[in-house]
Parts: C-alpha cells; sequence; structure tokens
C-alpha cells in the first residue's frame, strides 16, 4: 500500500500571483494605459476641448468631406485657410 504525506503544505501556483489575477495591473497593464489614453483622447474631441494653439482666438471654418476617412476638416480663415486638424466621423 502506498504511504501518503497527509502533513505536506499545499503547493502555491504562481498562476495566483498580483501579476496574473489583476490584468490592469500586471501583465496587461501596458495595453489598459493605451485603451485609457485612447479613451481620453475621444472624450476631448467630444467635448470639443480640441487644442487650436496660435489659432485659438481666430475666424475658423469646418469643411465637410463628401467621402474618406475623416467627416471634416478644420481650417483657419484668419490664415488664409490653414489646414489645422481632421475632425473624425464621431464629432458630428
Amino acid at each position: 500500500m502506498t504511504k501518503l504525506k497527509w502533513d505536506r503544505e499545499p503547493v502555491r501556483s504562481s498562476l495566483n500571483s498580483e501579476y496574473w489575477t489583476n490584468p490592469k495591473e500586471g501583465f496587461d497593464k501596458g495595453w489598459h494605459d493605451r485603451q485609457a489614453q485612447k479613451n481620453e483622447r475621444k472624450q476631448r474631441l467630444l467635448n470639443k476641448e480640441i487644442q487650436l494653439g496660435v489659432h485659438e482666438d481666430h475666424d475658423l471654418n469646418i469643411i465637410k468631406m463628401e467621402s474618406g476617412p475623416h467627416a471634416s476638416k478644420l481650417v483657419c480663415m484668419t490664415c488664409n485657410n490653414k489646414f489645422i486638424r481632421w475632425l473624425p466621423k464621431g464629432i458630428f
């Protein structure tokens, strides 16, 4: 008959460590940080918190695009129709 050691300690798995059980702080932290940054940028655009730099006080015009990946573009009328940035479809 086999002798069993009933007094031995249970084996601890390395998969139960904080690194594996909490992906936001462990192995997947980089991905979660990038997703948070993307969501933050999206919220800034949706709240119209667009950084305009020197064009902050200028007359701006939004030109709607008929095709392509962008919904429209933002141009500065004061600076002779200078292109400032593309505006995503999520704004409209």
